[in-house]
Parts: C-alpha cells; structure tokens; sequence
C-alpha cells in the first residue's frame, strides 16, 4: 500500500469537527425533547426519539468523511493479476460463394449475411487468433488472400465477392479444401491452423472424399458452419441493369435450393472438427466465436505485478454513507 498524495493529510482534521458538530445536534435534540416532550404512545413515531437513528448518523458520517480523506489521498494497492498466455493460431476461411448462397431465406441473402458476420469478427478478432486467409469456392475454388496480419485485405476481398454480381453454378467443396490445405502448407510459420467452413452443404464435387482423408492424415481439423433454412427457396440471379430474377431450368421451372445438412455434418465428425448450424443468420456470429474460442488453448500464465488506485472504490463508498445518512436526516 502507498500513498501518492500526503500532501493531503492534514483534511483528517475535518472528522473531529464532524464529531463535534454531531454531539452538538445531539444535545440540541435532547433539549428539543424536554422542551417540547411527546406523549409515551406517540414516541415510536418520532424520529427524536431513536437513540438508534442518532448513532447510526455518527457512524455513516465518520465513515463518508474517511472515505473522502483517504481518496484524497491517491491510495493504491501493489495487486498480483495471472493471465493466460494463449497458443497463437491462424484462421483459414473458406467460404462459399456459389449462387445457392445467394438465396434470400436469410436476410439479405445466406451470403450477405455470412460475409456481414465475418466482418464483424474481424473486427472483433479475440485474442489468440494471429492471422487469417481466405478461400471462396463455387463451381471452382479460388484463393483470395494467404495468411496474413493486414485485416484491411481480407474485408477488402469479402467486399469485393459480396458485390460480385456473377452468378457462379456449381459447388466443389472438395476443390476449396485443397486449396485452403495449400494456404496453411506454404506457410512457413509453424502455428496451429484453424480451419472454418461456411456453406449450405451442396456438393456436386468429386474431390471431397479424398480431400477429408488428406486432412485427417495431416491431423487438420475442418470446423463448419451450415447456413440456411430448411424450405426449398429459389436461386436468385442478377441480370444487365443489376435487376434481379430466379434461375431456371431448361423448361423455364424455378430452380429451387435446400439446405443439405448432411455433408457438412460428415467433414466436420470425419476430421475431429464441430458442426454449427445457423438456421436465421443471427446465429453466425455466436458460431464462429464459439468455434473459434472452443479451438484456443493456454501455453502458460503470465504475472504481471502493479500498483492499482483504490480512490474510486473510496469515493464509491462515501457515495453510499452519504445517501443513508440523507435519508436518515
């Protein structure tokens, strides 16, 4: 414990005064009720006569007035914290941007939403997540942006996919994965790789079953996050003049999309990863944190010894003394 300002000392004289000051009101009280006598059955209703009451006021003001002095005195405490130190890991995001995404069962589409909560994250990265990649997929898969610590270059190319208006047929999750087991393979920085998956589970594919034993080969494991609701909704596409139509087949039928559950599930059991299911788009951001939190794991604690101000806590105190003791009064 240490003092910074003792310069301030000399205000304790202010509680001997206030001491006095309380057994002068007290006196004055007593006399009041002699003069001014109250008949015995009305005397549990007077407030002069509670010897209680005029105790207690002693009290909370001897403590307001300490607390205030010893504020004034800048206290501080020399406190002990241990934090942990978290293993340091990079996220690879592999996100599908194939034209099922752009289906409006989630608003303002399954991949507006996705990409709004990624952002969000990124601006929010917690602790223990270094750098981050980005891989989108469709029919093909493309890698936007190795690992890196400039957060302004992934949001730039989430931007930029978001408001990409072409309309990319097919999804080939098999061709994502490999190419975001590429990212983490030629990086030279031997940190853990977290892998993150958002898509509506369509696969028409056929790299995805030898690329899941790659990984479990290689111990990565793919965590994913499934989007979309379980109605068959249509596919939107967007036309010269940026107007908005459905997809069709070759008869002139609305192409529908449902959400496939089934394969994400199985990525996700077959390489140790977790399964998260966002139905409405306002469970994204609560799936990624708690895969991304789920996957952190302490190295060691770091102590850290420093002086803490105690003042505020005092000020808080004769806060409160003062508040009773209005009351009272």
């Amino acid at each position: 414990m240490r003092f910074l300002r003792l310069d301030y000392l000399a205000w304790w004289q202010v509680l001997p005064f206030a001491v006095a000051f309380w057994g002068l009101r007290y006196r004055y009280v007593r006399r009041m009720r002699r003069t001014l006598p109250i008949a015995s059955r009305f005397s549990g209703l007077s407030r002069r006569t509670r010897w209680v009451r005029e105790t207690g006021v002693l009290v909370l003001a001897v403590i307001a007035g300490t607390a205030v002095v010893l504020a004034l005195l800048r206290p501080q405490a020399l406190l002990t914290t241990r934090t942990p130190v978290l293993e340091q890991q990079d996220l690879i995001l592999v996100l599908d941007r194939s034209a099922s995404m752009r289906a409006h069962d989630i608003a303002p589409s399954r991949f507006g939403r996705a990409t709004q909560e990624i952002q969000n994250f990124i601006a929010h990265k917690p602790e223990g997540i270094g750098r981050i990649g980005l891989v989108g997929f469709a029919g093909g898969s493309l890698i936007l942006s190795y690992l890196t610590n400039d957060l302004e270059t992934v949001s730039f190319y989430l931007d930029w996919i978001n408001h990409d208006p072409q309309t990319l047929l097919g999804t080939d999750i098999g061709a994502a994965l490999k190419n975001a087991r590429d990212v983490a393979r030629k990086d030279d920085r031997r940190t853990r790789k977290l892998f993150l998956l958002v898509s509506d589970g369509e696969d028409h594919g056929g790299e995805l079953a030898r690329q899941v034993q790659t990984y479990r080969a290689d111990g990565y494991q793919v965590n994913c996050i499934g989007i979309g609701s379980d109605d068959a909704v249509p596919i939107p596409v967007v036309e010269g003049g940026g107007r908005e139509t459905y997809l069709r087949d070759e008869g002139g039928r609305v192409v529908k999309t449902r959400f496939e559950e089934g394969t994400l599930r199985q990525i996700a059991a077959s390489t140790g990863g977790r399964y998260l299911r966002s139905t409405t788009g306002r469970e994204l951001a609560t799936g990624i944190d708690e895969i991304v939190r789920g996957e952190r794991k302490i190295q060691g604690w770091q102590t850290t010894t420093e002086y803490r101000d105690l003042y505020p806590m005092l000020l808080a105190l004769a806060a409160a003394a003062a508040a009773v003791l209005w009351l009272l009064l």
